[in-house]
């Protein structure tokens, strides 16, 4: 099994649990028997993932520069999040499409169950959903986004995810609008435990497209 430390280090250091450390070494221990007997076609998922991991998911595919959507199972006691390997899909019965089709209606039931809140800013309405679903960022490729967005936020969407947890949406039409979010973006980006990008998405009904991405200290300094 290979863990990175650092997300747990960051963890802690944002809060101070250090329970975090007990909790952490006991979903390592859980995860191979939670990925081997809770295995289910219910429980699959894409999840976005950065792609500069060293060692790549078995299943996934390019959502842009930075970012793939990983096929991912979720398994409920505890809450374990692994990448699907091929030996999984054989036991579940699954060929790949048929296991990636499952995962974007698993998404499209998670957002139908998931609300969508907003904030006025200066005329513009600011989405954030709230859901059980421990990656939430995904929810940007849940196969039901119009549906469940247009009304409340107006469509297409304007989209950022800068980690694991945290999803902004907006109105296209407000071209402008990015630079309101830039800070926060970039903030949550540098501290987060499962940082993603700082790229800035625009949702149609045809694809998901990176239009754009915020600067952090990092790659200014690279600059």
């Amino acid at each position: 099994m290979l863990i990175n430390l650092e997300n747990l280090q960051r963890d802690v250091a944002a809060d101070g649990d250090t329970g975090r450390v007990s909790r952490f070494v006991d979903a390592l221990l859980a995860s191979p028997g939670a990925a081997e007997g809770e295995l289910s076609a219910e429980r699959l998922y894409w999840s976005l993932e950065p792609n500069n991991y060293e060692i790549r998911a078995d299943i996934w595919e390019v959502v842009s520069d930075q970012v793939d959507r990983v096929l991912v199972h979720l398994s409920v006691d505890p809450p374990v999040i692994t990448w699907v390997t091929h030996a999984m899909l054989e036991s579940l019965g699954l060929s790949e499409s048929a296991a990636g089709e499952r995962a974007f209606a698993n998404l499209g039931c998670a957002l139908s169950n998931a609300t969508i809140d907003f904030q006025d800013i200066d005329g513009v309405r600011l989405g954030f959903i709230t859901t059980s679903l421990p990656f939430k960022s995904s929810l940007l490729l849940a196969p039901n986004l119009r549906e469940v967005a247009e009304d409340l936020l107006g469509w297409p969407l304007m989209a950022a995810a800068p980690d694991r947890d945290f999803l902004y949406l907006w109105a296209a039409r407000h071209t402008d609008f990015f630079k309101r979010v830039g800070g926060v973006v970039v903030r949550e980006y540098s501290q987060a435990s499962y940082p993603i990008s700082t790229e800035v998405y625009e949702v149609t009904d045809q694809d998901i497209q990176a239009v754009g991405s915020f600067q952090t200290e990092a790659s200014r300094a690279a600059d």
